[in-house]
C-alpha cells in the first residue's frame, strides 16, 4: 500500500524537556485507500476522540512504531495529553529520557519520524458506496488503545513536530462523493449462500420425485430407454446431492471461522486481541502464549550466540576496613550455544473464497501467528535442543527436579514449590498438563481442596499457594515413569527467548507459482532460539514411581 507522507521541519525549543505534539488523526479527513477484498476509505467522525478519551477504562500510551515495549510517554502519569479540537485529535506528550526515548525524539527532530498513527477498536460506524468496488466508512464510535509515532501511517494528514513550531497545514483531501448511501452487511454472502443453498435443497427434492416417476415408468414398462432416463435422473440427482453438500460444508466453514474471528476479537473484557486498524505482529504473538510473553527477549545476532546461565546466587557479606569485597564469580565456560532456528506454518485459500469472506485474510494472518506462538510455547517447556527446536525446560537436566509420583500428593508438590529460590519464588507460575491438573485438584488437606480459585482480569483462575496454575497440553500427561508433567519457575526471570528475525506474514498468490492454481498461500516465519539462563527459578516434577 503506498502512503502519503507530509514533510514536516521540526524544531525543538527545549531539548532537555523532549517535548513533542501533533495531529493523530483529522477528523472528518478520509485516509488513503485500506482494504484487500473490500476496498475503502475511511475517516473518524468529529467527537469520537473526545468521547473515546472521556470514557477510557485504561490508560492510553504513546508508543514507538505501535510497540507495547517501547512507551515513550503514558496518560498514567500525566506526560502524555490528548484532547479532540475543531480539527482532529491532538497530543502533547514529554517523552521519558529512557534510551529509545532519546532516540526516538532524535528521529522525530531529524523528520525521520514525522507521522503518527493509533490503535483502536471500532465500537460503532457506517459505510457507503462511493464509485465501482470502493467504500467509504465512517467510525462513530471507538475505543482507543494507544496512538504512536511511526515512519508510514494508514492516514496522510497526521503529522507529528517539536513544540515551538507550527503545525503543518492540511493536506488536499478528496471531497465526499454525494451518491445514496447503503448499508454494507458483513453477511450479504452468508445471506446469498443460504439462498443458494435453499435452492438447490428444492432442485434436490424434484429431482427425487423426477427418480421416483423413472422408476414407476420402468416397473411398467421395461424398455432400454426408460431403464436410459432412469439413470439420467439418477445422475442428475446426484450431481445435485453432491453440489448441495459442497455448498453445506462451505456455509459450516464460514460459520466456523467466524466464530474463530469473535474468538480473537473477544479478549477479557471485550477488548480486541488486536487493533482494527493496527495489528501488531509482535503483541499478537505474545497475546496468544502466556510462556512466550514472560520469556527474557534479546537479539540474536549472527549464528550463534553463547549464553552463560546462573546455577547459584551468591549473598553480599559484611567485611573489614581494608578487607576484599567478595566477588560474584561468572562461569563464562558454562554457556549454551543458541542459534537461529526456523519455524513457521503455511495455510492456502481459493481465491474465490477469499473473496467471498471479506475478512478470511486478516483472520489466516491472525491464526498462523497464534500457531506460531503455541509452538513456540510448547518449545520452551518440553524443546529437546535439537536442530529444528529450542532448548526446553522440562528436558534439560540441569533444571532442579523433584522425584513425585503418578498420584501426586501435597508432601511432593510442597518439596518441589520449596526447590525454587526464595528470590524468585514470589512471581512463580504452575504448568501443568490437562491430567496431572485433575489429580492435584483432587487433594484435599485438612478437609480442604489444596487448589483455589480466584479473580484476575475478569477471568477465574486455578490456584495452588496464591500462585496461578496453566493447565497445557504441550507438557507431558504424567502417567509414565519419567516424564514431566509439571513445572513451577518464573518464566521471565527463568528463560530467554533469542530472536533473530521476528515473525513475518507473506501472503503469496498474485505474481508467483501458486496463483497458477488459483490459490493464495499466506506463510507465517520466525528464527529463534532460546534456553533456561537462570536455574534458581525454575524446578520440575519427574514421574519416578
Amino acid at each position: 500500500m503506498e502512503l502519503r507522507v507530509q514533510d514536516v521541519e521540526l524544531v525543538s525549543e527545549n531539548q532537555d524537556e523532549m517535548i513533542v505534539s501533533g495531529y493523530v488523526n483529522k477528523t472528518e479527513q478520509l485516509s488513503e485507500v485500506l482494504g484487500s477484498s473490500k476496498r475503502f476509505k475511511e475517516k473518524i467522525r468529529r467527537g469520537a476522540f473526545q468521547r473515546a478519551i472521556a470514557n477510557k477504562q485504561r490508560d492510553i500510551d504513546f508508543l514507538l512504531e505501535h510497540k507495547s515495549n517501547q512507551i515513550l510517554s503514558s496518560t498514567r502519569n500525566g506526560s502524555l495529553h490528548l484532547e479532540e479540537d475543531t480539527v482532529g485529535l491532538k497530543m502533547t506528550a514529554k517523552i521519558a529520557k529512557t534510551s529509545y526515548g532519546k532516540d526516538s525524539y532524535e528521529l522525530i527532530q531529524s523528520g525521520i519520524l514525522r507521522n503518527m498513527s493509533f490503535g483502536f477498536k471500532n465500537i460503532r460506524d457506517s459505510w457507503k458506496k462511493t464509485t465501482g468496488d470502493l467504500y467509504e466508512r465512517t467510525i462513530e464510535e471507538l475505543v482507543l488503545y494507544e496512538v504512536s509515532v511511526v515512519k508510514d501511517p494508514a492516514y496522510s494528514q497526521s503529522t507529528i513536530a517539536s513544540r515551538g513550531i507550527d503545525l503543518v497545514e492540511d493536506v488536499e483531501i478528496p471531497a465526499e462523493p454525494e451518491v445514496e448511501e447503503v448499508e454494507v452487511k458483513e453477511d450479504r454472502k452468508e445471506k446469498d449462500l443460504d439462498l443458494h443453498i435453499r435452492n438447490t435443497q428444492i432442485e434436490v427434492e424434484k429431482q427425487k420425485a423426477s427418480v421416483s416417476s423413472a422408476e414407476r415408468m420402468v416397473k411398467l414398462n421395461d424398455s432400454n430407454s426408460s431403464r436410459s432416463y432412469l439413470e439420467r435422473t439418477k445422475k442428475v440427482l446426484e450431481e445435485k446431492r453432491n453440489e448441495l453438500s459442497k455448498l453445506q460444508e462451505e456455509q459450516k466453514m464460514i460459520e466456523e471461522l467466524k466464530k474463530e474471528i469473535r474468538e480473537l476479537q473477544d479478549v477479557g473484557t471485550g477488548q480486541s486481541s488486536i487493533s482494527q486498524q493496527v495489528a501488531p505482529i509482535t503483541e499478537l504473538l505474545e497475546s496468544t502464549s502466556d510462556v512466550v510473553a514472560k520469556s527474557r527477549k534479546i537479539k540474536l545476532v549472527g549464528q550463534e550466540l553463547k549464553l552463560p546461565y546462573e546455577t547459584e546466587l551468591s549473598d553480599a557479606e559484611f567485611v573489614l576496613d581494608g578487607d576484599p569485597i567478595p566477588e560474584v564469580s561468572l562461569n563464562l565456560a558454562e554457556v549454551t550455544k543458541l542459534s537461529p532456528k526456523r519455524i513457521g506454518i503455511a495455510q492456502r485459500f481459493s481465491n474465490v473464497l477469499l473473496n467471498e469472506v471479506g475478512v478470511l485474510e486478516e483472520h489466516s494472518k491472525s491464526k498462523l501467528v497464534s500457531r506460531v506462538g503455541k509452538k513456540i510455547e510448547e518449545e520452551i517447556l518440553v524443546g529437546d535442543g535439537t536442530l529444528t527446536g529450542l532448548h526446553g525446560i522440562a528436558p534439560d537436566v540441569l533444571v532442579p527436579s523433584v522425584n513425585i509420583a503418578i498420584a501426586p500428593t501435597e508432601l511432593l508438590l510442597r518439596t518441589l514449590y520449596l526447590k525454587v529460590n526464595s528470590e524468585y519464588r514470589p512471581f512463580c507460575k504452575w504448568y501443568m498438563s490437562e491430567q496431572y491438573f485433575e489429580k492435584v485438584a483432587k487433594i484435599i488437606v485438612n478437609g480442604e481442596y489444596i487448589v483455589k480459585s480466584k479473580t484476575v482480569d475478569n477471568k477465574v483462575v486455578a490456584t495452588l499457594w496464591e500462585h496461578e496454575i496453566e493447565v497445557t497440553n504441550a507438557i507431558a500427561a504424567g502417567d509414565t515413569i519419567g516424564q514431566v508433567p509439571i513445572i513451577f519457575t518464573n518464566i521471565a526471570n527463568a528463560y530467554t527467548l533469542a530472536i533473530s528475525k521476528d515473525v513475518v506474514v507473506t501472503k503469496l498468490g498474485k505474481d508467483s507459482i501458486v496463483s497458477v492454481s488459483g490459490n493464495t498461500l499466506f506463510m507465517a516465519e520466525m528464527y529463534c532460539d532460546g534456553s533456561v539462563h537462570n536455574y534458581l527459578a525454575v524446578a520440575k516434577g519427574t514421574i519416578t514411581a
